[in-house]
């Protein structure tokens, strides 16, 4: 059995080799990845741990955003080299299975698993985003707010952070010819087979890192909206981001998405606890950040 990560990113050098160390560690045999233009030492680190594990294929597209449009490519790339398996992957994310991955797989007779995707919460005082601010990112919410549908209204109208609301599931799938990977990430479709929502295996995700890195998301926001394709249901927590940095208001957006001394948020005056998880500290202390 053949299990290939794919993954399309973009100035991520504080937590490339971490993510990537991660999931060549779990049972990923090879990792097929698009750098989009990054400026900082993201290719350094491709061309790095393309060089020593051997694992690692790249290229560089210097290209507009086309997030789904190359990750299929990547994904069919995936099935030309003999995948049983595809994982979609973005540099911020962290797949983890509650025993081992590959029996797992092995084990399923679904065509499509649909995972859970957790959050993780950054600490109130990280201003930039460095391979150790991983170690920090040891809370989230005890429950998701959703559902999926309302996230946006629930997020703009202030009620809940970005951070605490459900996100759609992730997916795992069996690689076919006609795979197609959907906008986000979120979905792919071309399988024939059953698609099961799993828990046992989850999606762990470390969307915001610093104050800095959500101002480099607002700023994304231009370069999604301007993208192939692009509809406005799409991208809107960065649409929105960037929204707020025009009007000065990150600060407080920054509050409701991060943690302070008790272990909270601040959403936008309301004090939500969170809980503790080492879940991704863990896999960072384990990749040696």
């Amino acid at each position: 059995m053949k299990v290939v990560g794919v993954a399309m990113v973009r100035d991520e050098d504080d937590i490339l080799a971490t993510m990537l160390g991660h999931h060549l560690s779990i049972g990923v045999d090879e990792v097929l990845v698009v750098d989009n233009g990054s400026s900082d030492g993201t290719g350094r680190i491709l061309r790095g741990m393309s060089r020593t594990t051997g694992r690692v294929r790249w290229t560089r597209d210097d290209g507009e955003y086309r997030q789904s449009e190359v990750t299929t490519a990547l994904a069919r790339e995936a099935v030309e080299r003999g995948a049983d398996w595809v994982l979609v992957i973005d540099a911020d994310e962290f797949w983890h299975a509650d025993g081992d991955l590959r029996s797992r797989l092995a084990a399923t007779e679904a065509d499509v698993l649909r995972c859970p995707v957790v959050n993780f919460v950054q600490e109130r005082g990280r201003e930039r985003n460095a391979s150790q601010g991983l170690l920090r990112m040891n809370r989230r919410v005890e429950r998701a707010v959703g559902p999926v549908d309302r996230t946006m209204e629930l997020v703009t109208s202030q009620q809940i952070g970005f951070i605490e609301m459900q996100y759609p599931p992730k997916c795992i799938s069996r690689a076919v010819p006609t795979i197609e990977v959907h906008p986000g990430n979120h979905g792919v479709s071309g399988h024939d087979g059953p698609h099961e929502d799993v828990e046992d295996i989850s999606c762990l995700h470390a969307p915001l890192r610093s104050r800095a890195d959500l101002r480099r998301k607002a700023e994304q926001g231009a370069r999604v909206a301007s993208s192939p394709g692009f509809r406005p249901d799409q991208g809107w927590h960065v649409r929105r981001w960037r929204e707020l940095a025009e009007g000065g208001d990150l600060d407080a957006e920054w509050a409701a998405n991060s943690y302070d001394e008790t272990g909270s948020l601040d959403v936008y005056g309301v004090a939500k606890p969170l809980v503790r998880d080492d879940r991704l500290a863990a896999i960072a202390r384990r990749i040696g950040v």
